[in-house]
């Protein structure tokens, strides 16, 4: 049974049209009577909607402010003719809503400035209806008011779909020429033209960031599917994102991270502050390496981008966002030549004492900690002074002097690195 199969009056025919009478009354007359001067009363609630839900976006003179006016007055319509004949809205009115909603949707419109346009109209609009009520009308309003809900709910279902449906479009019309600009930016094609011919803004400098997602735990559940998992922790970054730059930013990101270009030149510090967001929404580790360039320099810096977070990443480093002035010498020793192998050789004195090797990373990572680095190798404080001073007399460099540390430090990433292309190689 319908709604309006369960308020109807007997006796009174349902269309309320021509020669036949009001299916609601109020006060001895037509329910509908507060809402017929169509002007004022559209006047008055969209005064309304302008002081209380929507200041910034419904000043007089604004276009917006017409377009909420006319589908005050196209919903006042509906409400009149929903009290004269009980028939809630047709299809096409609907239409009209969702339609209207989509141009609200494209002009950049609040979707809870629009919800509550929509739920204060209907609600002032009831009042309006009701002020007049007395005992006697308690039946006619009790049954009007349930027609009344139920035009409350497809106005508001019909409004949102067209909003949000609108909003979908949108979002896959800018990611089409987002994915367009990205890819011109890193390749090095003629960004400014694709930018022009997509609607897009073309910054004058980016920082690129090179960006790694360690796997979700998830995805080691035997009961999931880990394609499934890695989908959602992607588009988990990817709202996040969105929410953070306010889709500013332009990105190619996999389920292992990728490449995200923000237009602007923000510090080590507020991208580790980004970086967190985004791990704290995601589930997962992530690490940044970041690069500042301008547009023409976008596919080097790129490049560079990748070339410090897959250092980082070799050489052990904690999860994190890093700049070239935080691995500027290693990065510098990933170039190979005469220089990088004499470096490495520093170490050679002391390939036949491991431990020794062991206690200067040890203590290289725990900030040249005694103490730390004695409770993790498990022995003695003292030990670990021995054993320091071996690496002094063994190599010339002391690891407890500034300089000799310096070169220690650069000995052991040249080293590593070394190590790592006899193996690929």
């Amino acid at each position: 049974m319908s709604v309006t199969d369960q308020v109807r009056v007997p006796g009174r025919d349902r269309r309320g049209d021509g020669d036949h009478a009001p299916l609601f009354l109020v006060d001895g007359k037509p329910a509908s009577v507060p809402l017929r001067d169509l002007p004022a009363v559209a006047r008055k609630l969209v005064a309304h909607f302008a002081d209380n839900v929507a200041p910034c976006s419904l000043r007089p003179g604004e276009s917006l402010r017409g377009d909420v006016t006319e589908v005050t007055v196209r919903c006042l319509r509906i409400a009149i003719h929903l009290l004269d004949s009980g028939e809630l809205p047709s299809d096409a009115e609907l239409a009209d809503l969702r339609s209207s909603a989509a141009q609200w949707a494209r002009a950049g419109f609040r979707l809870e400035y629009m919800l509550r346009i929509y739920h204060e109209g209907i609600r002032l609009g009831w009042e309006l209806v009701t002020d007049r009520a007395r005992e006697g009308d308690v039946s006619s309003v009790a049954d009007a008011s349930r027609l009344w809900m139920a035009l409350l709910e497809k106005v508001t279902v019909a409004a949102t779909t067209g909003f949000v449906a609108e909003l979908d479009a949108i979002r896959r019309e800018r990611d089409v020429a987002a994915q367009e600009l990205v890819t011109a930016l890193l390749s090095g094609q003629d960004a400014a033209t694709v930018a022009q011919r997509s609607g897009l803004v073309l910054a004058d400098t980016y920082t690129v960031l090179a960006v790694s997602l360690t796997r979700h735990p998830d995805e080691r559940n035997p009961h999931v599917r880990p394609e499934v998992v890695a989908r959602r922790t992607l588009r988990r970054v990817e709202t996040e994102l969105e929410a953070i730059c306010e889709g500013r930013h332009l990105a190619m990101l996999g389920p292992e991270g990728g490449t995200v270009l923000l237009p602007e030149s923000p510090s080590t510090e507020a991208i580790e502050e980004f970086r967190q967001r985004i791990e704290t929404v995601a589930g997962v580790s992530v690490t940044i390496a970041l690069v500042h360039a301008p547009v023409r320099e976008v596919p080097i810096a790129a490049k560079q981008a990748h070339e410090l977070l897959d250092l980082a990443r070799r050489l052990g480093r904690p999860v994190g966002a890093y700049g070239m002035q935080d691995l500027a010498l290693e990065y510098q020793l990933t170039r190979p030549g005469p220089a990088r192998r004499h470096l490495a050789r520093v170490l050679d004195p002391l390939d036949e004492s491991p431990e020794l090797v062991e206690t200067l990373e040890t203590h290289i990572a725990h900030d040249l900690s005694r103490q730390l680095t004695a409770k993790t190798l498990h022995v003695h404080a003292n030990t670990v002074d021995y054993r320091l001073k071996r690496v002094a007399q063994l190599t010339g460099f002391d690891p407890t002097r500034p300089s000799g540390l310096r070169q220690l430090q650069a000995a052991l990433t040249a080293r590593r690195l070394e190590q790592e292309s006899s193996e690929q190689g």
